[in-house]
């Protein structure tokens, strides 16, 4: 009897190891994921645009729980459907996006179940990193017609600008130091 429990001790850890296993066969569909950002203009109305995605990878548990998550953004590319204000937010009033092209974030901790995760990571643009928390989700899976499965992703967080030197020479009443970041990623699987 003693040997039965060990043996079902050792099963029970041996599902548990599985199901914290990172999946190697995820990546991430660049077309079908994205990263947005909102910011109070005046106090009054939010101006709200988005930044491509350079370059992105997860870690995905059995239980489809996030186990790691690396991303990088294009600066060049931000888009808020205003030219002249994107090629501001470009400039070195802003972003410095000739010095600093790249926006780039590491998670470093991620916690709670796939309903409700928090992704802890290095926020890193403008030459300074910051750690963030972002609030995700898993928003499902669907399997494609060659029998792939496609896995969706949410997160959400507000971060404050002021953190990375961005905008200094605008007060709040202006531009707001609150700047939401919204992602939606899909990933693959064979």
């Amino acid at each position: 009897m003693k040997h039965l429990s060990v043996l079902v001790a050792a099963a029970a850890f041996a599902t548990g190891l599985a199901s914290a296993v990172a999946r190697a066969d995820v990546s991430v569909d660049p077309p079908h994921t994205s990263v947005a950002f909102s910011v109070k203009h005046l106090t009054l109305t939010t101006v709200s645009g988005t930044i491509g995605v350079k370059s992105a990878s997860i870690g995905v548990g059995a239980d489809d729980v996030l186990t790691s998550a690396v991303a990088t953004l294009d600066l060049s590319t931000i888009d808020t459907k205003v030219g002249d204000r994107d090629n501001d937010l470009r400039s070195d009033h802003w972003f410095d996006v000739a010095k600093y092209p790249l926006l780039t974030f590491k998670s470093t901790k991620i916690g709670g179940d796939k309903n409700a995760m928090k992704v802890t990571g290095d926020l890193t643009f403008h030459g300074i990193t910051n750690p963030v928390t972002l609030d995700a989700k898993y928003e499902g899976s669907v399997k494609d017609d060659k029998g792939r499965t496609h896995r969706g992703y949410s997160a959400t967080g507000v971060i404050d600008r002021t953190k990375w030197n961005l905008g200094n020479n605008y007060p709040a009443i202006v531009v707001g130091n609150d700047v939401t970041i919204t992602i939606n990623l899909e990933a693959v699987s064979s």
